[in-house]
């Protein structure tokens, strides 16, 4: 599905889709990629990032109360991945599940948007961003609490092929929030985690791609880490709802060591879609799959801006290199 049938389809809803209308537009192309899944063979070597879906749990009248497009743009990226010739082995979501204040709701909604690809035999693994809250996360998704690589955060380590995915959790959750009062927007890696890494890393030769909702800059220990482990690869975020491909420089002479990193674009605005990594024992590959851009939501008639933004973005490709 391209950019234009992508917005088609939302505005063919009126730019605000509820779960009943998702499932009266798309519920028979959803059961018929279902029914061909089967017959296709899943990919070992191919993840699917989605990074800021932010969806609302919260129905007036069978419609979200905020952001109601979202679960009609978040259920075509389902589509897009379920109708790929290969079906990738893990769809990864790097954070902020939830619309604002991480609600019990928003979480079981999210589960059901995402269970055809689990239903597809898809591994779908989820990380905290600073609009989650871990309470209410694991009463949805209680599993994630007895998997935990480190106790009292999200943290899931995906075995690939070539390379090991670490899934971190960078929420900075105060203490007795309420149900709903903001938390701090900035992230952090508690030390925890650090150590866990430490040992994760040195009992392996194998490359790491580490993957957390805040960018790295925010998190300075974290940046250490990465900065003093060359079996880190790469580096994946979310956060910021943009696609983007820049580099740690680690050391600028020779011998020169930079980290990759990609940031990733979200479901909710901004730059929107997902990014599709295949990996190999040389490197791991990265191609952005565009649906466009808005802002705050999208419009039959999109700003020029936006256009020249989408198609700035077309065919755009980031690389890993595993040394």
């Amino acid at each position: 599905m391209d950019r234009k049938e992508f917005l088609a389809t939302v505005m063919a809803l009126g730019g605000s889709a509820f779960l009943p209308e998702v499932k009266a537009s798309v519920v028979k192309r959803m059961d018929d990629l279902l029914a061909e899944a089967p017959k296709k063979k899943i990919d070992p070597r191919k993840v699917v990032f989605l990074s800021d879906i932010h969806i609302c749990g919260e129905l007036v009248d069978g419609k979200p109360r905020v952001y109601p497009y979202n679960p009609t743009s978040l259920q075509l990226c389902v589509n897009d991945i379920l109708a790929m010739r290969r079906l990738p082995a893990n769809v990864i979501v790097t954070g902020d599940v939830a619309w604002d204040y991480g609600l019990e709701e928003d979480y079981r909604y999210a589960a059901e948007l995402l269970a055809p690809l689990e239903r597809a035999g898809i591994r779908v693994t989820l990380g905290m961003g600073n609009h989650d809250r871990r309470e209410a996360f694991l009463k949805v998704f209680p599993q994630y609490a007895e998997q935990t690589e480190v106790a009292g955060r999200i943290v899931t380590h995906i075995a690939l092929p070539d390379v090991d995915v670490v899934m971190l959790d960078s929420l900075c959750e105060l203490p007795n929030l309420k149900p709903r009062q903001a938390t701090t927007v900035s992230g952090e890696v508690n030390a925890e985690q650090i150590e866990w890494l430490k040992a994760f890393t040195a009992r392996s030769s194998r490359p790491v791609i580490l993957c957390t909702h805040h960018p790295l800059g925010e998190m300075p220990n974290l940046d250490k880490f990465v900065s003093d482990t060359p079996s880190v690869a790469g580096f994946v975020y979310g956060h910021t709802h943009s696609w983007n491909k820049i580099a740690r420089i680690i050391r600028s002479r020779e011998p020169l060591r930079m980290v990759p990193m990609v940031n990733l674009p979200a479901t909710f605005y901004g730059d929107i879609g997902f990014a599709v990594m295949t990996t190999s024992p040389e490197g791991a590959k990265f191609e952005y799959s565009s649906k466009g851009f808005w802002w705050p939501q999208p419009l039959d008639t999109p700003p020029a801006a936006w256009q020249r933004r989408a198609a700035d973005l077309q065919n755009e490709v980031a690389n890993f290199v595993f040394e």
